[in-house]
């Protein structure tokens, strides 16, 4: 297809996601309760990367922006990593309760969130496109929201990076030239790979969240009896 179609089946495909959530930005969830329409927006909004993908050009801006969010998600989980294992290094000194204190969850996550629409970045090649970026993005992030899926990286004490200095060129970035000299981070190919997120996309999103929780546990039965980790 050229551009022109592209574009054409583009507006087709939001159009049917749209019939489906409603164009309300605020107010475009209740979709989300039924499983047969997030099964058809999932379908949809995956046909809709594929045409993305395509339709991305590598000019110098595009990859200027490319790389700043690829840096700064390395960045950020790799922050991430440090983050728990400081965590983990006070144990000790944290769990100074022997009464109260039976075992804890340590848990490090990096995720995109949509809070409003500045979590989107307005480019000037939107209209190149003819997408509604705002409201696809929003839409991604629902289908993932209170889900394992909506984090790109999950980290804890013994999780070892994925971050190994190989690039992860795989869909949609192998065979592209623009991309073989990049070493493509592994939040980048979770959200373009399992996630629905295009390369358009990507270069978009502008509502990085990354949190590390430590949660102290008190396990008891009715009888007193405690919890005892192995």
């Amino acid at each position: 297809m050229n551009s022109d179609s592209l574009k054409h089946r583009l507006t087709e495909i939001e159009s049917e996601i749209k019939a489906i959530t409603g164009v309300d930005i605020d107010h475009s969830d209740c979709w989300t309760s039924c499983p047969e329409q997030r099964a058809k927006v999932r379908s949809l909004l995956d046909s809709r990367r594929e045409i993305l993908n395509g339709m991305f050009l590598p000019s110098d801006e595009n990859m200027l922006r490319f790389k700043a969010v690829n840096e700064r998600l390395f960045t950020l989980t790799r922050q991430l990593h440090d983050r728990v294992k400081a965590l983990e290094s006070r144990l000790p000194l944290v769990m100074d309760c022997p009464d109260f204190d039976d075992d804890y969850e340590l848990e490090g996550t990096l995720r995109y969130c949509f809070n409003s629409e500045d979590s989107v970045l307005k480019l000037e090649a939107d209209c190149e496109y003819g997408s509604d970026f705002t409201l696809m993005i929003k839409l991604i992030a629902d289908l993932g929201y209170g889900t394992v899926k909506e984090n790109i990286e999950c980290i804890h004490c013994s999780s070892t990076s994925l971050d190994d200095g190989q690039s992860w060129n795989e869909y949609p970035f192998s065979g592209r030239r623009e991309f073989a000299d990049i070493i493509i981070c592994h939040a980048v190919h979770q959200l373009t790979n399992h996630q629905l997120y295009s390369i358009p996309d990507l270069i978009r999103l502008n509502d990085f969240w990354a949190e590390a929780k430590l949660t102290i546990q008190s396990i008891t039965e009715q009888d007193g009896t405690r919890f005892i980790p192995n």
